[in-house]
């Protein structure tokens, strides 16, 4: 069988590729290739982060991998916290963020990297991290998409001299073609895969953190990190198309979400659905239970309160054993601070407004974070892998990926046209479209039509096998990266 990937970045698709030509299975490639998206990706993919894994393995099926970001044990006094507020400039309008120590929740990418090799790989973890030690010391240049996003981001990636020294040069940001070096990074990698797992979270690293961040004003403990675990449960699943669809369950509301778009298109029209579930975007007991009347299921409305993550990379790798993994990674924002001696940015996922309907500090303590993040499979009328998927774009995610399968799955589009075309969303109370041709039927009240592919609109990144063909697709409007061989 053909082995395929799609990804954010060429590094990362170039790591993963040459994992599979050494032996190694698609799970291997994975875990290599998010590490070399510490240095290629550092917007999007950090130790400090999180994120989601769909695996797939023809005699075990499709399973979910849980490694986002949880919630401090406890909360300090208010007056006692570092948290102030980052203005990012979107162009067309601004955003406002918090960062500092109380707005980092504990990471979980370095436990999701060592569950993910022990349970599904075949490679010794020393062999997978020898590429990312190199390139973060040989380093990696900037892709245009990067430098899209250090411009976005300049407020946060200046924030400190660490930053500065990272990601500056000459006293501008850095742009395309020039390098990002990591070499504390590559210390840190050498570091945990002989101390493996424990030395993060129950060793000096873990310490380090939680000492830093008590001290700077944050929630974090020791007791924090020495606690964390990755959680393994059933994907979310629902029917679509005669198809069998699997994406992230609990704590991703994103799967909810597709699964909410997908069933109401034809009921209610892609425009109506859309409008509809972003409006409701922060009732989660109303999206729950749109779910299960639609699924004739029972999801517990037990989801937190705190909704979807900003700064997301995603990649797909398939091997050629018909091995496949989808998976969904993100830093937020980012908090402009690092671990010490490691060059790895921490999260703000704790500092998203965005993110906590109810304010600030309203998290509940000692749980998951909800993201939009949605990796995302469909199985076929006769149990086969059809499509691997998943896409960067905060709330937009469900809502890109449900439009790309719409586009494949009902209209018959191949994989790099379902991606190419228009999509579209509700945000600032009006509908938004690359097209008029994404509308389902004509708009009422306020629309806006955007003159090209947009960023806005999510970066799909996919897999399609079908009829024993193979195709692999990038989306542009995030300059990703995609390969069969």
């Amino acid at each position: 069988m053909q082995q395929a990937i799609s990804a954010g970045h060429q590094a990362t698709l170039d790591t993963a590729k040459e994992i599979l030509h050494a032996g190694g299975n698609a799970f291997d490639a994975a875990v290599a290739a998010h590490m070399t998206m510490f240095v290629s990706e550092p917007c999007m993919a950090s130790a400090g982060g999180g994120g989601f894994a769909l695996t797939y393995q023809a005699n075990k099926g499709v399973r979910f991998v849980d490694f986002f970001c949880q919630t401090p044990m406890a909360k300090r006094q208010k007056n006692a916290l570092d948290f102030f507020p980052i203005e990012v400039d979107f162009g067309k309008d601004t955003e406002q963020f918090f960062v500092g120590a109380a707005s980092v929740a504990v990471p979980g990418t370095i436990a999701g990297l060592f569950y993910l090799q022990e349970h599904f790989g075949k490679m010794p973890f020393k062999r997978l991290i020898e590429i990312p030690i190199a390139q973060a010391k040989e380093g990696v240049a900037l892709d245009r998409f990067q430098e899209i996003d250090f411009g976005l981001l300049e407020p946060i990636l200046t924030l400190t001299p660490e930053g500065r020294s990272l990601f500056t040069v000459d006293g501008r940001l850095k742009k395309q073609g020039d390098k990002i070096y990591l070499p504390a990074m590559a210390d840190f990698l050498s570091f945990i895969s002989e101390e493996g797992v424990s030395g993060f979270y129950q060793g000096e690293i873990g310490k380090q953190i939680a000492a830093d961040n008590e001290n700077a004003g944050g929630h974090l403990t020791r007791a924090d990190f020495e606690n964390y675990k990755v959680n393994e449960i059933a994907p979310l699943q629902f029917s679509y198309a005669k198809k069998r669809i699997f994406t992230a369950n609990k704590p991703s509301l994103g799967g909810v979400l597709l699964g909410n778009f997908l069933g109401g298109i034809k009921s209610e029209g892609k425009n109506q659905v859309i409008q509809k579930l972003n409006e409701n975007l922060h009732n989660i007991p109303y999206q729950v239970a749109e779910f299960n009347k639609r699924e004739n299921s029972n999801l517990a409305q037990s989801w937190s309160t705190n909704t979807t993550t900003k700064g997301t990379s995603h990649f797909n790798i398939v091997d050629k054993w018909g091995n496949a993994i989808s998976l969904t990674t993100s830093i937020g924002e980012g908090n402009g601070t690092f671990i010490k001696g490691t060059q790895m940015q921490l999260n703000n996922m704790l500092g998203e407004l965005f993110l906590l309907p109810n304010g600030a500090h309203s998290w509940e303590p000692n749980g998951r974070l909800n993201s939009m993040m949605s990796p995302t499979m469909v199985i076929d009328d006769v149990g086969s892998l059809e499509l691997v998927m998943g896409s960067g774009g905060a709330s937009r995610i469900p809502f890109a990926i449900g439009q790309t399968l719409q586009y494949i799955l009902e209209q018959g589009f191949n994989l790099k046209k379902a991606i190419q075309s228009p999509r579209m969303h509700w945000h600032e109370g009006k509908l938004q479209a690359e097209s008029k041709m994404a509308f389902s039927s004509s708009p009422k009240g306020e629309y806006k039509i955007w003159d090209q592919l947009h960023m806005f609109f999510g970066g799909v990144h996919a897999i399609h096998i079908k009829d024993k063909q193979i195709a692999s697709e990038a989306d542009p409007r995030r300059y990703g990266v995609a390969e069969i061989f």
